[in-house]
């Protein structure tokens, strides 16, 4: 099993998405989709200037041997995505090294990007809505600020970084967003 970005770095906050309300009929409504691009948007908004330098990270386990094309979802959320811009390569997943993944990497500043169309896709991956991000992960590396946002689905996402004081504003901003279950572990690191 995959260990959530979160857990494997000194400093991070893992937030949550989802309103109050968890019941199922709730869960598949136009509004619980509204409430959890608001708030991943929020906190991109809060991640990243538009000028800043950051690397767009797609990983997608591979199927034969297929690579990760330019014509995909994520890539036409790119404002004048050249070609040669996309840097392509393939890993070995750590928990099953039988398994390999395909990664594209794309260096560009952060307001090239249209971030809500893909944080609406990464939110709509678990259901049957459109546009959806299925079998990818996307991370947004902020070489500026030194820190990763990850979106994992429509439940949370992570944001750590490499000195908590970059955390901190996000921290104190949106601290009635973070999960409950690792909030002891994430008021720790700002004592």
């Amino acid at each position: 099993m995959e260990v959530p970005l979160f857990y494997e770095w000194k400093y991070g906050l893992r937030f949550d998405l989802q309103n109050e309300r968890n019941d199922t009929k709730f869960c598949s409504s136009d509004k619980y989709f509204a409430e959890v691009v608001r708030r991943a948007s929020m906190l991109f908004e809060a991640t990243f200037d538009s000028s800043d330098m950051l690397f767009f990270v797609c990983t997608e386990f591979q199927y034969r041997k297929r690579k990760i094309k330019l014509t995909n979802f994520a890539f036409r959320q790119i404002n004048n995505l050249e070609k040669n811009e996309v840097y392509r390569t393939k890993e070995t997943w750590r928990y099953e090294p039988q398994k390999n993944f395909n990664v594209a990497f794309i260096y560009l500043t952060a307001n090239r990007i249209n971030y809500k169309n893909i944080l609406t896709a990464i939110g709509n991956a678990a259901s049957s809505r459109l546009p959806s991000l299925d079998h990818k992960n996307i991370f947004f590396v902020n070489v500026s600020k030194k820190l990763i946002f990850h979106m994992y689905d429509d439940r949370g996402l992570d944001i750590i970084a490499s000195d908590k004081e970059t955390l901190r504003p996000i921290y104190n901003k949106y601290n009635d967003w973070i999960l409950d279950y690792p909030r002891e572990q994430i008021d720790e690191q700002f004592m």
